[in-house]
């Protein structure tokens, strides 16, 4: 049996274990980080006069780990004299005593969600000011995810007169903006009110033959309910997100163009166009002035898409107006007809349609499906299996492969099936849905979930920087924009806030297709993609190492790495722990390949270093 092991230097235990590495520093960008006696990092200005736009890290390394940056530390960018805008994580939990006094030029900051911005005791004549005292040009500030965390309103510009944001905290009211809405995105917040009724209702029902199916789900019903669901999320979304009422400030006019600038906080800047000759008494009677906005969708969040501006019997138009972005494109997320019918008749003949000329018997890893009971509900998998390709050659098996794994979630782990989330034939936009959901889900749960991820499909490597990248199916390989970047995948499974994070990956990076070609016929060699970084809670199976091809196992009518994969959880009940499930696939699918394939495929452990051996302990139930 092929053994994995992971090489840890003697120095990196010693810092993990002990104080070794209190006090050691690093800069990055300027930006000056120092790790503590208890394994926290603070930072601090490394150079006051080079700073301009400042990005503090979440996550630093020291001797080859990973630590949180969670304080600023007192007086730790006060006089960046030269600093214009700021961004400070979530990971940050305390921002020190005159964190950012004096510093002139700063216009615009994103701070944490959740922190104590620390306000000095005004002991001995000094007086008690917030951490941004002194930032005389400062009019912008919101939160992370949060439009205005109230730490920010209440603490952070305390009794900061000087500053043009605290004027604005004034007249807009602390309690209005602290009770502001998550501004969430409009495709985030509708696309499983659109998609998960649609796909539910294009199904095939149980008891349906595929002619009353035919019959009952058509392309122009199909297009009304899509149409329908549109609407009707559009109308939610608009409803939820939009504020009760809307006030502004109304700032200086501008006489070259005729209107005021009204900042309204949320909602950004409005532009009420007013006569110079009414300039005046407008201002006057700022305080009576009724904003009536209509609300709508641009660049995919809520926003005045017009308004106007009533004073007494008279109103006023609106400098910037916009029309509402394209929503109709979100149906394009939704699973096209022919690829539903084809996945009911697989799920009938327990065959692909595309491949039933290849005679092969259903194998006994897809019916004889061992119960492992149930009870195993603090566990989420998220499952996406890419077969269809709209613009390059399909994937053989890659649907039946995600099919049977669900049911091995459900049946064999016993996750309930309300906790699995299965997508076939994913877009982009249904895999950023997917993480998205996920996330939402380990955020809820408080670092008590587990995860378990699995893909098969297509994997493509970018030709300038080898890069990996999963490929949606609406997307050919050569635009990479349009494809999700393997380490933003395990960059977002690192991150959440999740008891344990599993991936199994069913596809190769090298360009090549499952088994033989190349995936884009301009590409004529294989390429080894760059490593993507693992860090977290999380463990990643995949099936192939460097250039390999992840093969398919035709015999057996599955990838061979899911194949094996499913066949470990078969003989064990899903009770073998996931150095056991890795030992087992990378031995039989080295040797399995040789034989059928003549070529090399050897599947791949990769580990954050923060779990050390203990990932192959790691059980899925």
């Amino acid at each position: 049996m092929i053994k994995i092991r992971i090489i840890i230097t003697a120095i990196a235990v010693v810092c993990a274990a002990t104080a070794y590495c209190a006090q050691r520093s690093i800069i990055i960008d300027g930006v000056k980080y120092m790790l503590n006696d208890d394994s926290s990092v603070s930072c601090r200005a490394a150079d006051k006069k080079s700073l301009v736009h400042v990005e503090i890290l979440p996550l630093v390394a020291f001797d080859n780990l990973e630590y949180y940056v969670t304080r600023i530390d007192k007086n730790g960018f006060a006089d960046c004299r030269n600093m214009k805008s700021v961004t400070v994580p979530n990971s940050v939990t305390t921002i020190g005593e005159h964190a950012f006094w004096d510093c002139n030029e700063l216009e615009s900051v994103v701070m944490p969600d959740n922190a104590e911005a620390i306000i000095p005791t005004g002991n001995y004549g000094f007086g008690r000011y917030g951490i941004f005292h002194g930032c005389r040009k400062l009019a912008r500030a919101r939160g992370t995810n949060v439009m205005y965390p109230r730490y920010l309103v209440y603490d952070a510009f305390y009794e900061c007169k000087e500053v043009p944001f605290y004027n604005t905290i004034v007249e807009l009211g602390s309690a209005a903006m602290t009770s502001t809405k998550l501004n969430t995105n409009f495709s985030d917040f509708a696309l499983s009110r659109i998609k998960e009724p649609v796909e539910t209702w294009q199904r095939k029902k149980e008891y349906e033959t595929m002619a009353q199916w035919e019959s009952r789900v058509t392309e122009a019903n199909r297009k009304k309910m899509i149409d329908e669901a549109i609407s009707s999320a559009r109308n939610e979304y608009v409803k939820t997100f939009a504020p009760a009422s809307l006030t502004g400030k109304l700032e200086k006019y501008n006489a070259d163009f005729g209107f005021f600038p009204i900042y309204t906080g949320s909602m950004g800047e409005l532009y009420a166009k007013v006569p110079a000759t009414e300039a005046d008494a407008f201002a006057a009677s700022w305080g009576k002035v009724e904003i009536r906005p209509v609300y709508g969708i641009l660049d995919d969040r809520i926003a005045v898409l017009s308004c106007t501006f009533a004073l007494n019997d008279k109103e006023y138009g609106c400098a910037n107006v916009y029309d509402e972005d394209p929503i109709g494109e979100l149906a394009l997320n939704i699973t096209p007809l022919a690829s539903v019918r084809e996945f009911e008749l697989m799920a009938q003949s327990g065959t692909q349609p595309a491949e039933r000329a290849i005679k092969y018997d259903i194998d006994a890893i897809d019916t004889e499906i061992p119960d492992g009971g149930t009870g195993n509900d603090m566990t989420f998998a998220v499952i996406i299996g890419n077969k269809n390709y709209q613009r390059v050659s399909y994937v053989d098996y890659a649907m039946n492969d995600a099919r049977i794994f669900a049911k091995y979630c459900g049946k064999t782990l016993g996750i309930p099936e309300k906790n699995i989330r299965t997508y076939y034939d994913a877009t982009f936009g249904d895999i950023v849905a997917a993480i998205d959901d996920i996330r939402s889900i380990c955020s809820a749960y408080k670092g008590k979930a587990r995860v378990i991820f699995y893909y098969a499909g297509h994997g493509i490597p970018d030709d300038s920087n080898r890069s990996a990248y999963i490929l949606p199916i609406d997307a050919n390989g050569i635009s990479t924009e349009v494809c999700y970047p393997l380490g933003r995948l395990y960059s977002e499974l690192s991150g959440l806030e999740a008891e344990s994070v599993v991936a199994f990956i069913d596809a190769c990076f090298s360009g090549s297709l499952r088994g033989e070609g190349m995936l884009a016929s301009a590409r004529g060699v294989k390429l080894r993609p760059r490593d993507a970084a693992v860090t977290g809670n999380l463990v990643v199976l995949s099936a192939a190492s460097g250039d390999q091809s992840a093969f398919p196992y035709h015999e057996k009518s599955h990838g061979m790495f899911t194949y094996y994969l499913l066949d470990k959880l078969k003989s064990t009940a899903g009770e073998a722990s996931l150095g056991d499930i890795a030992g087992y696939v990378i031995e039989e699918v080295s040797r399995q390949s040789i034989v059928d394939n003549g070529k090399s495929q050897i599947p791949n452990a990769k580990w954050s270093l923060s779990l050390n051996d203990t990932w192959k302990d790691i059980k899925l139930k």
